[in-house]
This record gives C-alpha cells, sequence and structure tokens, in this order.
C-alpha cells in the first residue's frame, strides 16, 4: 500500500458539509474462493452479506472543500475471478499490486470522505486496506483488513484473520475455528478484542506494552502469564491466536451463541 499525500491534519473549514448519496455503483458476479479487494484513503469501508452470488458495491461521499468529481475517482474492476474496488484521489493510481493517492488533508483538492458499501457473497475471501478510513466486514471466509486511523472490526466463521491499526481499536469475532485457521489483532493506540467460542484449541499469544492483558478462556497451570502477556496451549494448540497492543487492554473473549460476548 503506497501512499502520496501531503499532510496529515485537520481540516478546520468553515465550509458547509456537503453529502451525496449515490456517487457510485458497480457489480460483478464473483465465485466463492475468489478475493474481492477494496482500497480507501480516506473514509469507511463496510462488508456486509450478499444474498446471490453477485458483488455489489455503492458509495456515499462526504465533503467541505474541493470538487469530487474533479479531484477524485472511484472504480470498480475485474481482478481474476474477483473484483477491485479502489478511491483515488489526485494522480494516484489503483492496480491489483499497488495504490497509490494524492490526498492532501489540508490544502488543495477535495477533502471527500468515501464511504463504500459492498455485498458480498458467501465464501469470498476479503482484503480491505485503508489510511483514514474505518473498516467493518461481515463475512464467511478468510479477512484481512488494515488500517492507520481508524477502527477495524471483523465477525467471520472461516479463518485465517488479520485484522491490524494503528491508531484505533480492533475487534475480532469467529464463530468458529477450525483446520489452520489463525486469528491476528494488532493495534499501536486502542483496545484488541478477540472473540471465540467455547472449545477453542489456540496457542495463544497476547501482549500489551502499555495496559493490560485479559483472558475469559481458562488457561493452564503451565502458561506464561503475567498483567502484560499471556503465552498459553488450549488443546492442542493447532492455531494461532496473537493480539496484541502498545498503549491499550488486551483480551480474549468468549463468543455466545448470539455472536456477542
Amino acid at each position: 500500500l503506497t501512499i502520496g499525500f501531503v499532510a496529515l491534519a485537520c481540516d478546520l473549514s468553515d465550509a458547509p458539509l456537503q453529502e451525496r448519496t449515490d456517487a457510485f455503483a458497480w457489480s460483478h458476479h464473483v465465485p466463492a474462493g475468489a478475493t474481492v479487494r477494496v482500497r480507501n484513503m480516506n473514509g469507511e469501508i463496510e462488508v456486509v452479506p450478499s444474498s446471490d452470488d453477485t458483488v455489489r458495491v455503492t458509495a456515499s461521499l462526504k465533503w467541505r472543500r474541493g470538487n469530487p468529481d474533479e479531484g477524485l475517482r472511484m472504480s470498480g474492476m475485474r481482478d481474476g475471478e474477483g473484483a477491485m474496488i479502489c478511491a483515488v484521489w489526485g494522480k494516484g493510481e489503483c492496480a491489483s499490486d499497488s495504490y497509490s493517492s494524492d490526498f492532501n488533508f489540508s490544502g488543495s483538492g477535495t477533502d471527500a470522505r468515501v464511504h463504500f458499501r459492498l455485498e458480498v457473497p458467501a465464501g469470498v475471501r476479503l482484503d480491505l486496506q485503508g489510511v483514514n478510513t474505518e473498516i467493518s466486514a461481515v463475512a464467511s471466509a478468510p479477512v484481512e483488513a488494515r488500517t492507520m486511523n481508524g477502527d477495524v472490526v471483523v465477525v467471520t466463521a472461516v479463518g485465517p484473520v488479520r485484522g491490524e491499526t494503528k491508531n484505533g481499536s480492533v475487534d475480532v469475532r469467529m464463530s468458529s475455528l477450525t483446520g489452520t485457521d489463525s486469528v491476528i489483532a494488532t493495534t499501536l493506540n486502542g483496545d484488541a478484542f478477540v472473540y471465540l467460542p467455547e472449545g477453542v484449541d489456540a496457542a495463544l499469544d497476547l501482549s500489551v506494552t502499555n495496559g493490560s492483558v485479559a483472558s475469559e478462556f481458562a488457561v493452564p497451570i503451565s502458561a506464561s502469564t503475567s498483567r502484560r502477556s499471556l503465552r498459553a496451549t488450549l488443546g492442542a494448540g493447532t492455531r494461532i491466536v496473537r493480539i496484541r497492543s502498545i498503549n491499550g487492554t488486551v483480551a480474549l473473549r468468549k463468543l455466545d451463541v448470539t455472536g456477542k460476548s
């Protein structure tokens, strides 16, 4: 993920907030096992289940500065059997192996925030990346979700799952953990929580630099535990569960039948 921008600064403009709800729409058939990739520099990525085998993408905009019709372009394209969805500011580019965007947070151009909403079929993998981007995904396939500034929320029944942010919280919920599934949830500044069902079989690696570590699962007496780290084996320990934060709370929690703690 290659990013070109001038400055990360708050936009203190007094210009009125403008909105457009029907800024973009795209759809395409994507089979189970293929990957949908989404790249968004500024805004939100939201994924919900589709009722059929078609990926449907819509986007809304909010902005105070500039003209999104001139400084922003959104695209959907086939990417092998999968799809690639992008929001590109300025002279950036978007391809399956690269993404760049000339977003200027405090100067010229548009400060538009893009809210991508995707309906994704069962079994389709997700690769979601952003910068100043909130990410939420409900899926039934492996998910990789990364952002620099924003929260990450992932709910799925099939792993592996990786949720990462620099500034924000990570919340990963898996209704099952089978095969070689792994769960990785990391943040620098924020909380990191992973929710798993009873009877999980995993090697736990939980750590925090400034904060605390907790587990709702009983760990064996042989576990290595302290206020800031926990390393333990549940069952045969064939799957990796890694939860880390620099500044925040790290916790492994039990998932009930409703998908809540």
